[in-house]
């Protein structure tokens, strides 16, 4: 049944085998294996598949299709980058509603509601990722599930939120604001020392380096502000066709930067049942440096009244 759909994107030689519901799958998975001797095989498709492969093709050696596609998927050509700095924009020119969004009284729910149906109105024909909003001592969990926690005058408020625009590259951008003046007497030096992180990361970026040192450089700022073990992720991941993909910004990868590869910059520092901030832009790899895809992150706390 979705054979019509298929043939819109298969290349003028490439043939396509359909299959019925009463068929099953399994005799066009034996006529595409044939007697291949190799054969590269999604790294995130479900168990049972690759079971399915492995009876079909006893013989065959099987590979992780990564070891293909990792390179092709981490350097970013000039139509890619486009598209990410496109998708870029859109989430760039909602922080401001996103800010005004945060007031007290509001559910966490309520602020994601009005985030999703504006990022919709600024790019109709793109889809919305992801949202995360975190208020208060939620903020203090990374991947904090948006709940119905009121929000309070004084939070600190978290908004991580992300697109995907209709060619599927995605957009991922975080920032942290406060409900009126922060509460927490504590919120302006973490905020500040976040700031910091991020741009000694930035400034790290280049041809050569190293994937850790970028973690490095973000993460020896905010452990000489003493707030190393509130430092609870990696750097950055990058970002392109998936959310999280290659290369990441993180202790032990070696891996070297090269130029087109994209990835976040996103320090975060998280006192537990207090708040947490987090600031995160898109940056990649150019020629002599860096070259951001998102506006830089604000200095000074956004302040929504």
């Amino acid at each position: 049944m979705n054979v019509p759909q298929v043939r819109d994107y298969a290349l003028p030689d490439q043939s396509i085998r359909g299959w019925s519901d009463g068929e099953g799958f399994l005799p066009a998975v034996r006529e595409a294996v044939g007697d291949a001797g190799n054969i590269a095989f999604d790294d995130e498709a479900r168990a049972a598949f690759l079971l399915d492969l492995s009876a079909l093709a006893p013989k065959a050696r099987l590979h992780k299709a990564s070891t293909i596609m990792r390179s092709l998927r981490a350097h970013k050509d000039a139509d890619e980058l486009e598209r990410l700095r496109a998708a870029g924009k859109v989430v760039d020119d909602t922080i401001p509603l996103a800010v005004s969004l945060c007031k007290a009284g509001k559910t966490e729910r309520d602020v994601e509601i009005e985030l999703r149906r504006a990022l919709l109105a600024r790019s109709p024909n793109s889809a919305v990722a992801f949202t995360i909003v975190a208020s208060g001592p939620n903020g203090a969990l990374p991947h904090h599930e948006t709940g119905s926690r009121l929000l309070q005058h004084g939070d600190l408020v978290i908004l991580d939120f992300g697109i995907r625009e209709v060619g599927g590259y995605h957009s991922d951008i975080t920032v942290t604001c406060s409900i009126g003046q922060p509460a927490d007497h504590e919120a302006q030096k973490v905020y500040h020392t976040v700031w910091q992180a991020q741009h000694a990361a930035i400034n790290a970026v280049r041809p050569g380096v190293a994937c850790e040192e970028i973690d490095r450089a973000a993460r020896s700022v905010i452990e000489a502000a003493g707030y190393g073990e509130q430092f609870l992720h990696r750097t950055g991941h990058g970002l392109g066709l998936q959310v999280h993909e290659p290369p990441y910004m993180v202790a032990g990868n070696k891996e070297v930067l090269e130029e087109g590869m994209v990835f976040s910059i996103e320090p975060g520092i998280y006192l537990p049942g207090r708040f947490g901030v987090r600031l995160e832009i898109i940056a990649s790899v150019a020629k002599d440096g860096v070259s951001l895809i998102n506006a830089p992150s604000v200095k000074e706390i956004p302040i929504a009244s």
